[in-house]
């Protein structure tokens, strides 16, 4: 019975560690808490990207489909939110993702980011955004 409880311990620790960030991720508001967002990571020539594929809690009046990153600068000015990168570039480096950007598309800033699965909670991304020595985390949620 031992050898059997070791056997499906051993195994369920490494699909935990086996997860990656592909897939939907649901993004907060840092001050209401609400739902911002739903963004997809995809992996394209062994980098990591994610874009936004729902927006919520917008604004009134505001439209999902025609709001556009007004603040955004370079390739992504006026560019419309919905299918938006904002997550670009990142590399898998053992259970981190590094040396990509993130975009907020509330400021139009880009930030270097690093991203890891939460190890208490395979379901919650870590999002770190950083420039020098000054970062914020965000905590984004596997939808159910």
């Amino acid at each position: 019975m031992k050898k059997i409880f070791a056997i499906v311990f051993l195994l369920s620790c490494q699909m935990i560690s086996a997860q990656d960030i592909l897939g939907k991720w649901i993004t907060y508001d840092d001050e209401t808490k609400k739902p911002k967002s739903e963004v997809e990571f995809y992996e394209k020539e062994g980098r990591y990207f994610a874009k936004i594929i729902t927006l919520y809690n917008l604004s009134e009046g505001v439209n999902p489909a025609t709001a556009v990153c007004d603040k955004c600068k370079g390739d992504k000015k006026d560019k419309p939110l919905i299918g938006l990168n904002i997550v670009e570039d990142m590399v898998k480096k053992g259970d981190e993702y590094k040396e990509g950007k993130i975009t907020d598309p509330k400021n139009g800033k880009s930030y270097n980011c690093s991203i890891k699965i939460d190890p208490k909670d395979p379901n919650t991304l870590i999002v770190k955004g950083s420039i020098g020595p000054f970062s914020r985390a965000q905590y984004w949620k596997r939808p159910e």
